[in-house]
């Protein structure tokens, strides 16, 4: 038989294990007439955007005093410095005569019926082991390396002796074992032949071909081919003065007046000197026409 609870303990029991939450209390001051002290609202944090120097190597003395000799050995210099002229066309007009000789060497040695005894005279001619005689030979060893190395290059004048007898001009070789280098520089002379003395095999005889329409137009042509290069010439020496002036240009020694004269000056001293060098190969191609 079960036994009966008291009516205290079963209320205790049925009541809800998690209590009512408390009623808000509002405090109030005690003092009414005397209110409490209110502190001052302070704004929200903000960030603010900032930029800091950035750290440069520290000057002091040494650094100043560098400058300071710095700029006195600039103006030293530029005390020193010779007067720029921008009409100083010494080196021009140097380049254009140098032009103008070196195509009035050229112009010479053409001739409208072939070579002559100067040409022929001026042949390279391959001495030694490796030159000559010494070519397919297969006496050197290492693929002729050793005897390209002893080779020696000299003018046909320096081994022969080279007279001109009219139509036909005369080679006396010096010494035996010059001959077959002296006939291989020969042999690379297009349409040129020679013959060998019966009596001296070091004497040969050199037959000067005649002059024909073909070698006329041939000899035409190498004067223009020479014209050009002098004109190439004259071309980069006028492009030598321009880059003198334009470099006064920007370090601002010379003023844009005198450079804009001294330009005009340039342009009619090139055109004298394009000028001077087609007259030479016109009067080149006029001898040639009676030669």
């Amino acid at each position: 038989m079960r036994a009966k609870l008291p009516t205290t303990l079963i209320s205790t029991l049925s009541r809800p294990r998690f209590p009512h939450p408390p009623s808000r209390i509002t405090l109030q001051p005690c003092c009414p007439n005397n209110p409490a002290p209110t502190h001052p609202t302070l704004p929200p944090p903000t960030r603010t955007l900032t930029t800091t120097t950035p750290l440069l190597k520290k000057g002091g003395k040494q650094d100043s005093k560098r400058t300071v000799s710095l700029n006195a050995s600039k103006a030293q210099s530029q005390a020193h410095s010779p007067t720029v002229n921008a009409f100083d066309f010494s080196d021009y007009e140097a380049a254009i005569e140098h032009a103008h000789e070196h195509l009035k060497s050229e112009l010479a040695k053409i001739k409208a019926g072939g070579r002559n005894a100067e040409d022929i005279e001026g042949l390279r001619v391959v001495l030694g082991k490796g030159g000559g005689e010494g070519r397919g030979n297969g006496d050197n060893e290492g693929g002729g390396g050793k005897g390209r190395a002893e080779r020696e290059s000299v003018k046909l004048g320096d081994v022969a002796s080279v007279v001109a007898r009219g139509r036909n001009v005369g080679v006396l070789v010096g010494e035996k074992d010059h001959l077959k280098p002296v006939l291989s520089a020969l042999a690379s002379l297009p349409s040129l032949t020679y013959t060998t003395s019966p009596t001296d095999p070091l004497t040969l005889t050199i037959a000067i071909p005649p002059v024909t329409a073909e070698s006329r137009l041939a000899a035409k042509k190498q004067a223009d081919k020479k014209g050009e290069e002098a004109l190439f010439a004259l071309r980069e020496a006028r492009g030598a003065q321009r880059k003198k002036h334009r470099s006064m240009e920007l370090g601002k020694l010379v003023g844009p007046d005198e450079l804009r004269r001294a330009e005009r000056e340039v342009e009619k001293v090139n055109e004298g000197a394009v000028g001077e060098a087609r007259r030479l190969v016109e009067g080149c191609r006029r001898g040639l026409e009676g030669g």
